[in-house]
């Protein structure tokens, strides 16, 4: 892997986090083991779409 793919792939994981943590924010979500699931979940799921793309992009080349 190169240096490019880490900083991409930092950059995603970080948007995935900060996106999963204002989505349960938004709901006020008080219990904490349903915070961690959401955060988890939506966390997961941020982060799977931009990777998917950038390796499906990668492989067309």
């Amino acid at each position: 892997m190169t240096v490019k793919r880490f900083v991409q792939l930092f950059i995603c994981y970080f948007i995935s986090i900060a996106i999963a943590i204002l989505v349960t924010n938004l709901f006020s979500i008080t219990n904490i083991w349903l915070a961690i699931v959401l955060v988890a979940v939506i966390g997961y799921i941020v982060l799977i779409i931009p990777l998917t793309i950038l390796t499906l992009s990668k492989q067309k080349k």
